[in-house]
């Protein structure tokens, strides 16, 4: 008899078995991957939204004493705005808050002092 080399049908399929579980696990984490991408770039629109709001705010003459809220539409997302102010311990101080939130996501919250 001579010796034959090469793979039995039975080590055949059972290595097609473990390469198909090791492409399914894969493509979970491809799907959890996108996910977190989709939420990071949510998050990196969220703190440009908040950082052109203070921008615009610090162009005003006079502080707003008020609470705002909007909308606005960046990136293909609508993002829900709000901006306030708070006394600080300093007398000629306030603290400009602006927190952005996109959907589900968590809230993004910036702040500047500026001076009355």
């Amino acid at each position: 008899m001579k010796n034959e080399q090469g793979f039995t049908l039975i080590e055949v399929l059972v290595a097609l078995g473990i390469a198909s579980f090791a492409l399914v696990a894969l493509m979970g984490r491809l799907g959890a991957s996108a996910d977190v991408q989709r939420s990071l770039i949510l998050h990196a629109v969220s703190i440009e939204t908040a950082r052109n709001i203070l921008a615009e705010d610090r162009l005003l003459e006079t502080i707003p004493s008020s609470e705002k809220q909007g909308d606005i539409e960046a990136k293909g997302v609508t993002l829900h705005w709000r901006t306030w102010s708070e006394k600080t311990a300093l007398d000629n101080f306030v603290r400009r808050n602006v927190a952005v939130k996109a959907g589900h996501e968590p809230e993004v919250m910036l702040f500047m002092y500026r001076v009355r």
